[in-house]
């Protein structure tokens, strides 16, 4: 999309309010941020950000608003800054935004240091988050309790400059909000001390847990948050600690997972758990911590996700046992809990790879039964019965399953029944009809994998909406009729035109019309349109460009 051209490849509602608020003079700020690089504010409902990357000719290579739009690929906003550009480029009057970087940093290197410090006294008299992040980041450390205080009040003065009257942060600050609960964590890079560093971090999880109650986390930012804090947590553990540091950074995390504020969030809860499996190496945190699992799985859950937060304990349970238990106990434990898909699993691939191809279809088999209601696991049973009649040659075997597979969605199974099939050719047309006559999607995936011409032609023909999507099959072969094709539907296309952006996608199809069928083509047809069409004075004006 080029910035002098962009009008042809956004739609017009959004154009015309775009253009409105540019000459209402809504875009401030528009300052060059580098080579082709710019970024504007844009006044809406909110102060927006908008991004512009260009290259040389003034085709945009990026372009990014912060405003909560998500209904098309440019905003009103975006359009504005557009035309802010258009304007402002012809002069060459849009600042580079280093050169008022680089005289504040002049201004700055050349006060004192007493007079720096009355400059941040004063600014933070009147921002208590950044005079609560300056103490916290730069005081000197004096002792645990004193730290955690200032953390605390850090978080604090975060969450009250986002929340809202309502006492609500909206969807547009959610981003902020994580970030400065993510700078928080910044401090635990600079901490030799792990025990401390853990503390900090699960003050901003709990914080960031928390506030799933009071902010519109759509866009994740806050999950995105968490996730970060859980993999600074176990960098934290992952580093080597003595026995005694394991023991208290242990008591820590068991005391995190008791927090109320996981109530609903069990997921988050089970995180905390796994880091504790770090320390699993030592018996009595071993047993602890297994004694602890034990205490969260909730043995009459009915929900689907209640079931889930139990087999991801188990799981962790099982990871545990196997990295430190004899693998006799291991395999024990799975069998005992073979009723969770993913115990299953791991059980068939141990037997698997033990050549106890038996034991596998038993599995697979009881898992068929079991999950019969449950499609997505039947078809993975499946897989692994035609993995073991693959290895032990049982070809009919693996020809039966196959097929079911096939006929249920998964082509991939195609190419193995066809290797084994007696004749190829006969394979290939008798399931063509039976695809043709009950699955439509692996029809056509089945004609497009074999290149079959012929009956992709005559698919194009019942289907000439598809005509674009198979020209590169056609053209070689059959040209002509092709071209005859694109023509009619390009005119179905002009023929559902009813307003100037479904008119300007019509002639973007004449644009690529011409590719296959060249420039006469083109305007001849474009012209039997005007004919058609000549009472439509936008779409006239839209051929006209041509």
């Amino acid at each position: 999309m080029n910035l002098y051209h962009f009008e042809e490849r956004v739609g017009s509602d959004i154009v015309d309010r775009g253009f409105d608020y540019y000459s209402a003079g809504f875009v401030t700020d528009l300052v060059r941020k580098g080579e082709g690089r710019y970024s504007a504010h844009v006044e809406g409902a909110d102060m927006y950000e908008v991004a512009v990357s260009l290259d040389e000719e003034g085709n945009i290579l990026s372009t990014y608003c912060d405003c909560p739009y998500t209904m098309g690929p440019v905003c009103k906003h975006e359009v504005a800054v557009y035309y802010e550009l258009i304007e402002r480029l012809k002069g060459d009057e849009i600042p580079d935004e280093t050169v008022g970087e680089l005289n504040l940093k002049t201004t700055l290197e050349q006060l004192s240091k007493e007079k720096l410090v009355d400059i941040l006294l004063n600014l933070a008299e009147n921002d208590t988050t950044l005079y609560n992040e300056l103490l916290f980041n730069y005081s000197i450390y004096e002792d645990e309790k004193q730290e955690i205080a200032r953390c605390k009040r850090l978080i604090d003065s975060i969450v009250d400059k986002y929340l809202g009257k309502e006492g609500f942060i909206t969807y547009n600050n959610a981003g902020d909000f994580a970030d400065e609960l993510s700078g928080v964590l910044n401090k635990v890079e600079t901490l030799k001390d792990p025990l401390m560093a853990i503390e900090i971090a699960g003050l901003v999880l709990n914080e960031g847990v928390q506030s799933f109650q009071y902010a519109d986390d759509s866009n994740g930012d806050i999950g995105g948050l968490i996730d970060e804090t859980i993999q600074t947590m176990h960098l934290i553990t992952n580093a080597s600690l003595e026995i005694v540091v394991q023991n208290e950074l242990f008591d820590k995390l068991i005391h995190l997972s008791k927090s109320d504020v996981f109530e609903g969030w069990d997921d988050f809860r089970i995180d905390v758990l796994g880091i504790c499996s770090k320390f699993a190496g030592n018996e009595q945190i071993r047993m602890t911590l297994m004694n602890e699992l034990a205490s969260k799985i909730d043995d009459a859950a009915e929900g689907h996700y209640d079931r889930y937060a139990n087999e991801r304990i188990h799981n962790l349970m099982y990871d545990i046992i196997e990295a430190h238990c004899p693998t006799e106990e291991a395999r024990q434990f799975l069998r005992e809990h073979i009723n969770y898909p993913s115990f299953r699993k791991r059980l068939m691939q141990y037997e698997m790879d033990e050549g106890n191809y038996e034991n596998v279809l038993a599995l697979a088999s009881e898992g068929e039964r079991m999950d019969k209601d449950y499609g997505g696991l039947v078809a993975r049973w499946k897989k692994w019965r035609y993995e073991v009649y693959k290895r032990l040659k049982l070809y009919d075997e693996q020809a039966k399953v196959g097929r079911e597979m096939l006929l249920n969605g998964d082509f991939d199974f195609y190419w193995g029944l066809k290797e084994h099939a007696p004749d190829k050719t006969t394979f290939y047309e008798e399931l063509k009809q039976e695809l043709a006559a009950r699955n439509h999607r692996m029809y056509v995936q089945l004609i497009e994998a074999e290149n079959d011409v012929d009956a992709i032609l005559h698919y194009v023909r019942e289907h000439p909406s598809t005509i674009e999507q198979y020209l590169k099959f056609l053209l070689d072969t059959h040209a002509e009729e092709a071209i005859q094709l694109f023509d009619y539907q390009v005119k179905m296309i002009a023929e559902n035109a009813y307003n100037r952006k479904q008119y300007k996608e019509v002639c973007q199809v004449l644009k690529r019309f011409r590719e296959v069928a060249g420039r006469e083509a083109q305007m001849n047809l474009a012209e039997e349109l005007k004919q058609t069409y000549k009472n439509r004075p936008a779409f006239m004006d839209e051929l006209g460009k041509l």
